[in-house]
């Protein structure tokens, strides 16, 4: 009987010390978790920063054929000609032209166009374009607008150049689908996020003006006026809200170019900010905190630099300008050394 209790204890105690074992080995896998997580968070921070500072790739459809505008856009506004390899164009304008853009898993997509390339489909892959095979449905230009998916799996293209600049349609990389249509036209105008919805805030057309509506991917619905017939806007979705800048409306026959920069949020429209130059025709993207605004076609063709705080605009500064009309330029974020 005292053999059998032996050997019952030892059993116990060899149990003790293998649960030991692994309450040890979990102390130090935790206390390596927290280590990694202290290196990740640091990481996290550094490559935060990178991104803030990082510069834009900008490229200007608005160009002859034996003069290359586009430019490498450092932070600080500094320029310098950079090329990209595109196919030549066999109209009369520059290949991308009155283009569109959004990106898709990384990378910059091309839709539409002027002439034989207002139904294309291109990408930019490493320092050239290459034109796909698949084609849109509709014809998109400048007047037209295109929204990456929150997960950068799909780009929204909306409000093709036809009579009723309503129709939308969705496009994955690989095959494209039909979206409903708005309720009314939307040319000239743009698409951004609110939340989790799609916004789109007034048009050119005549039964377009001031009407905003919000796309929650399955319906398009309207929601409260905007306070002018604004059109040639530019906009982006920042945390909880939807920001507008510059445009053009016209009150008893004098055409305006508002600085005021709008923060749509919780169904209200705010002034959070004003803009050093009127802008039309614009594209604008946001870095971290900072939102750049590159013109267009409204003169000085100016590039703004504007910081956000989460509720306004607390600096606004042109950084650059260039030379031409760029007409919705395709700007995206670069590191230093694309395409040197």
């Amino acid at each position: 009987m005292q053999m059998k209790n032996e050997h019952q204890q030892g059993v116990i105690e060899e149990f003790e010390k293998k649960i030991q074992r692994l309450e040890n080995r979990l102390e130090k896998d935790k206390e390596e978790k927290e280590k990694l997580q202290k290196q990740l968070s640091v990481v996290l921070t550094e490559n935060a920063e990178l991104k803030i500072h990082r510069s834009l790739m900008v490229l200007s459809g608005y160009e002859s054929k034996t003069e290359y505008l586009s430019y490498f856009l450092k932070p600080n506004g500094y320029q310098i000609p950079r090329a990209i390899n595109m196919p030549s164009s066999s109209n009369a304008h520059h290949y991308l032209y009155a283009s569109i853009s959004a990106l898709i898993y990384g990378n910059v997509y091309i839709f539409g166009g002027w002439s034989e390339y207002k139904f294309r489909i291109a990408v930019i892959s490493g320092c050239e374009i290459q034109e796909l095979e698949n084609k849109l449905n509709f014809n998109y230009d400048w007047n037209s607008a295109a929204l990456t998916a929150a997960n950068q799996q799909s780009a929204l293209l909306c409000f093709p150049n036809d009579e009723e600049w309503k129709k939308c349609e969705e496009f994955d990389g690989t095959s494209i689908s039909m979206k409903p249509a708005t309720k009314y036209s939307h040319k000239a105008s743009c698409l951004a996020f609110l939340n989790d919805e799609v916004i789109v805030v007034s048009s050119w057309e005549y039964d377009g003006p001031k009407k905003v509506e919000n796309f929650n991917g399955v319906s398009w619905a309207q929601r409260g006026d905007f306070p002018k017939a604004i059109y040639l806007h530019s906009c982006i979705g920042v945390h909880h809200g939807y920001l507008l800048f510059g445009g053009q409306y016209e009150d008893q026959g004098e055409y305006y170019h508002p600085k005021d920069v709008y923060l749509l949020r919780k169904s209200e429209w705010t002034v959070v900010g004003q803009l050093k130059k009127g802008h039309t025709y614009s594209s604008a993207t946001k870095i971290g905190n900072t939102i750049y605004l590159v013109s267009g076609s409204s003169k000085p063709f100016a590039v703004e630099k504007l910081e956000w705080d989460g509720e306004k605009i607390s600096s606004a500064k042109v950084i650059s300008d260039h030379s031409s009309e760029f007409y919705r330029p395709i700007i995206f974020p670069v590191d230093k050394f694309y395409c040197a």
